[in-house]
C-alpha cells in the first residue's frame, strides 16, 4: 500500500524551487554593488535545500523509519539507478543553456552515491555529513591553489562523450554544485527522512537547529574576516569593481573568481564551498524543512500555500521548463515581471495538471521507468542452484 505524501516536504521543495528560479532571474548584486534580495534569501540556500530534500525523499521511498531489506531494497536501488540516469539525461539535454548553472547532472550523481547509504542509521549519516563538510571545502580550496578554473559551460552529452575525465572533475570538484560537498546535504536529508516527520517536535528541532547553525556560521565568519583581517587579505588578492565587503565576498560566490588564500574557507558567500558556507547552507536547508513541516500543520496556511506545495511535487518539470524559458531571452530587461510570470505560470500549471492529469509529466516519466526497473527485480525468479 502506497503511503501518503508528506505535505511539508513538498512545500519545502516548492520553496526551494521558487528560490532557485529567483537566483536565475535576478542579478546577484544591484547597480550599487549591494546584494539583491534574491541573493540574500536564496543564493546557495535553494540548491542546498534541493539536495537535502532529495535525501529526505530517498529516505521516504526506501522505507522511512524502517529501511527496506532484501529483495525490496535491491529493487529500490535499481529504481534509483534508473531515476539517476533519467534525471542526468534531462540535465545534459538542457545543458546548452548559458543562463543557468544546471544542477540536474550533479543531482543524478548524488542519487547514485546515495545507494550504499540507504541502510545507514541517522547518526552514521550525520557523521558522514560532518566529515564531508570538513573535507570538501579543503579539497575545493586546494583546487583553487592548483589553478583549476570553474567551468564556463554546463555539462552536456558532448562533454560526456568527448571529455569524460573533465566531466568527472567538474561534477565532483570544480563545478558550481560539487558532488563531494553536496553529498553532505544529501546525508543530512537521509537522516532527517529516517525520523518521524509527522512529529511537531522533530519539525521544531529542525527549525531551531537550522537557525542556530546559520547564526553560528555568521558568528564565526564576521570576527574572522573583520576582526582578524581576512577580508583585507581577500580584497587585496581579488579584482573587484564594487565594494567586496558588502557584495561579492560576503554574498556572491557564484560570480566570484576563486582567490588563492586559505581565508577563502571563512567566506559565507554562496557557492564558495567554504566551511562557513557549508554550515550556513546546511542550517538554512534544515530550517526550511522544519518550518515547512510546521506551517502545513495549520489548515488555513496549508491551503494558502497549496499552489507552492503542488509545484513542489512537479519540481523537475517546472525547473526544466524555466530553464527553457530563460534560454529564449524573453523579458531579460524585466526580471520582476519575468519572475512573476514564471512562478505564477508554474503554480497554475501544477494545480491544473495535478487536478486533471495527476503526476507531473517529467515526474511521471521518471516514476514509470524506475518503477518498471523495480518491478523487474521484484518479479525476477531466483537463479536455480547448481546440483
Amino acid at each position: 500500500m502506497r503511503r501518503p505524501r508528506i505535505e511539508g516536504v513538498d512545500l519545502a521543495r516548492g520553496l526551494a524551487l521558487l528560490g532557485m528560479i529567483a537566483t536565475h532571474v535576478f542579478a546577484a548584486v544591484d547597480d550599487n554593488g549591494a546584494p539583491t534580495a534574491a541573493t540574500i534569501v536564496a543564493a546557495g540556500r535553494s540548491a542546498a535545500s534541493f539536495a537535502m530534500i532529495a535525501g529526505v525523499s530517498l529516505a521516504l521511498i526506501s522505507g522511512r523509519q524502517r529501511p527496506l531489506e532484501g529483495r525490496e531494497l535491491a529493487a529500490m536501488r535499481t529504481g534509483i539507478v534508473v531515476r539517476a540516469v533519467v534525471i542526468g539525461a534531462i540535465g545534459l539535454a538542457i545543458g546548452f543553456s548559458d543562463d543557468v548553472d544546471i544542477i540536474l547532472p550533479y543531482y543524478a550523481v548524488l542519487f547514485l552515491l546515495a545507494i550504499p547509504l540507504l541502510r545507514l542509521r541517522p547518526r552514521v549519516l550525520v557523521r558522514i555529513a560532518i566529515a564531508l563538510a570538513i573535507i570538501a571545502p579543503l579539497l575545493n580550496t586546494a583546487m583553487i591553489f592548483a589553478g583549476l578554473p570553474r567551468p564556463d559551460d554546463n555539462p552536456t552529452f558532448t562533454t560526456l562523450f568527448t571529455d569524460p575525465v573533465g566531466l568527472f572533475q567538474v561534477l565532483f570538484l570544480t563545478g558550481y554544485y560539487p558532488v563531494l560537498a553536496y553529498l553532505a546535504y544529501l546525508c543530512v536529508g537521509l537522516a532527517i527522512g529516517r525520523c518521524d516527520l509527522s512529529s511537531a517536535l522533530v519539525a521544531r528541532r529542525l527549525l531551531v537547529g537550522g537557525i542556530a547553525l546559520v547564526v553560528l556560521a555568521w558568528a564565526i565568519a564576521l570576527p574572522l574576516l573583520y576582526g582578524l583581517g581576512g577580508i583585507h587579505t581577500l580584497t587585496a588578492a581579488g579584482d573587484f569593481n564594487s565594494d567586496p565587503a558588502s557584495s561579492y565576498l560576503l554574498w556572491d560566490g557564484d560570480d566570484l573568481d576563486p582567490i588563492s588564500s586559505w581565508w577563502w574557507l571563512a567566506l559565507p558567500a554562496s557557492h564558495s564551498t567554504s566551511w562557513i558556507d557549508m554550515i550556513n547552507t546546511i542550517g538554512s536547508a534544515m530550517a526550511v524543512i522544519g518550518g515547512s513541516l510546521l506551517v502545513v500543520r495549520v489548515p488555513l496556511i496549508a491551503r494558502l500555500l497549496r499552489p507552492i506545495t503542488v509545484a513542489g511535487t512537479m519540481a523537475l518539470t517546472i525547473y526544466t521548463a524555466h530553464v527553457l524559458v530563460l534560454a529564449t531571452g524573453v523579458l531579460d530587461d524585466e526580471p520582476g515581471l519575468l519572475y512573476l510570470l514564471l512562478i505564477v505560470g508554474g503554480c497554475v500549471f501544477a494545480l491544473l495538471w495535478r487536478r486533471f492529469v495527476g503526476q507531473g509529466p517529467l515526474e511521471r516519466l521518471v516514476a514509470e521507468l524506475s518503477g518498471r526497473a523495480r518491478h523487474a527485480v521484484l518479479t525476477a525468479r531466483p537463479a536455480e542452484r547448481r546440483a
